[in-house]
């Protein structure tokens, strides 16, 4: 009778060892896989060939549709170019969401060269962040503090609800307002 405990009780001991072991493997597996996937993001962050790159998926088609046109248009005004991208928590980590950002605009090339007048309007509803990257022929214009506040009283009380489409589109609508105010 004590063998058999003795045996039972290893047995028990050994599939539950193996059961953490096997779990650790996988978890640290499927890390790698995030990292690795994470850093073939950085090195080629692809974007939609038009003003909304939507990888966390948060607005519809006509949505998108519905920025892109107003971006559009401003741009043609003014030679402004606005790029919206939202980004799922898989593509980057909460500590590198700002650096992703500014990567993002440079490597997308947001704003006509030799005059850096771009913005990239960054957002993750993973990470409940947003974060916006003027070029330094904006900054010259609408400063951090100016950007802060229509991100403070325009973005985030929309999202906060929920409400991503809105809150970008009035964001979106105030930065514009802005800029076209002080030229």
């Amino acid at each position: 009778m004590i063998h058999k405990t003795l045996i039972i009780t290893l047995f028990l001991v050994f599939t539950t060892t193996w059961s953490q072991v096997e779990t650790a493997d996988n978890d640290s597996q499927k890390t790698k896989n995030v990292e690795l996937y994470r850093e073939i993001f950085w090195n080629n962050p692809v974007n939609d060939k038009k003003w909304v790159t939507d990888y966390e998926k948060l607005y519809t088609d006509d949505q998108k549709a519905e920025l892109n046109t107003i971006i559009d248009n401003f741009e043609k005004e003014t030679s402004f170019e606005i790029a919206i991208v939202t980004i799922d928590t898989l593509k980057v980590s909460r500590e590198k969401f700002e650096d992703l950002s500014l990567h993002i605009a440079k490597t997308w090339g947001v704003g006509k060269r030799y005059k850096d007048n771009g913005i990239l309007i960054a957002i993750s509803d993973g990470y409940r962040k947003m974060r916006i990257q003027n070029g330094n022929g904006i900054e010259r214009i609408l400063t951090d503090e100016e950007t802060q506040l229509i991100v403070d009283n325009y973005f985030i009380p929309e999202f906060k609800k929920g409400s991503y489409f809105k809150g970008t589109l009035v964001g979106l609508k105030e930065i514009i307002r802005v800029l076209k105010s002080k030229m």
